[in-house]
């Protein structure tokens, strides 16, 4: 591997590991805003307003960069893209933040990184491609860890089903954008692919909101608009844009692999900020939620196929 590639790799681990632990965040900033009275809908809609004009600046920044790359208006790929970005980052999103209002914050990162055994699945049905017992088994193991995520969460009065509910639809959601748009990244610019998205989301999350009479900005005090205004820099404007570059230098398999961080991070960050306690049973099935879908990226790595791609990408390289 040339000195060049090494420096690649090395960002790429960098700048996701640094996204994994920004997404991580979220959570922690919106439990505050919550105890400061905020509702899930005001919060999650100023949380990207915030941070929609860097995403329009985007637009045009790196839209000139990739003119040639970009879809064109009314085309299938920006359709896709449209409906992609409204299934992962509005519908997913909404259930997200009105499911954390119910669940910890700990839980909540758990139950949201099912999501790589939903791929799996997803891209198993559109590819009408079987997955292999090691990727069932895997799903089963994960799933299993957040059954005893929530058997010790019962004691504490802190599991709700709706909220669990809620959390895992997001997931459903998120992961069947991963799939949409896995062909479209690799014919557009990440970066600009990332703030059209984004930008779509928020027009649909604001225009949802002031429909449903749902926001309520007199109930955001100065601490709670604080907690919003950090959340839409360093957990969601910084990380998109971070994960976008690193999952172009490593991939998005590697970048899987290191955003297994992010429960850890955020039952660690509750804990520290949230007062929330792990359980026995709590710390047995984080293990294991994480262990099954470790398995899942593991499984996807080390395809045939993919290996192949490795060895003759090393011939060409030597």
């Amino acid at each position: 591997m040339t000195r060049s590639a090494i420096l690649r790799t090395r960002w790429g681990f960098l700048l996701v590991t640094l996204s994994a632990v920004g997404f991580a965040a979220k959570g922690i900033f919106a439990k505050i805003a919550y105890r400061e009275g905020a509702d899930p809908s005001t919060v999650l809609t100023l949380r990207m307003l915030c941070v929609l004009p860097v995403y329009l600046f985007g637009i045009y920044w790196f839209g000139k960069k990739s003119r040639d790359t970009r879809p064109r208006w009314g085309s299938p790929d920006f359709r896709t893209m449209v409906l992609m970005g409204l299934l992962g980052f509005d519908v997913s999103a909404v259930l997200d933040f009105e499911g954390l209002a119910r669940v910890s914050a700990g839980m909540e990162r758990l139950i949201l990184f099912l999501y790589p055994t939903f791929v799996v699945f997803l891209s198993a049905y559109v590819h009408r491609k079987p997955p292999g017992a090691r990727a069932i088994g895997a799903s089963v193991l994960a799933y299993a860890g957040i059954a005893l995520v929530t058997a010790g969460s019962r004691p504490t009065g802190e599991v709700s089903l709706t909220g669990f509910a809620l959390v895992l639809g997001s997931g459903l959601f998120y992961a069947l954008y991963l799939v949409g748009m896995e062909g479209l990244l690799k014919r557009t610019n990440p970066l600009w692919l990332t703030s059209v998205v984004m930008s779509i989301a928020t027009g649909a999350i604001s225009i949802q909101a002031f429909l449903s009479g749902s926001l309520h900005f007199g109930r955001i005090d100065s601490r709670a608009l604080a907690m919003i205004l950090l959340m839409g820099l360093f957990s969601t404007l910084l990380p998109t844009f971070l994960m976008s570059v690193g999952i172009s230098l490593i991939g998005a398999s590697r970048a899987a692999v290191i955003s297994f961080l992010g429960p850890v991070v955020t039952l660690f960050l509750a804990m520290v900020f949230l007062g929330e306690k792990l359980t026995y049973l709590e710390g047995i099935g984080t293990v294991v939620v994480l262990g099954g879908v470790a398995l899942i990226t593991l499984w996807k790595e080390s395809r045939p196929e993919v290996q192949k791609k490795r060895e003759c990408a090393e011939e060409t390289a030597d």
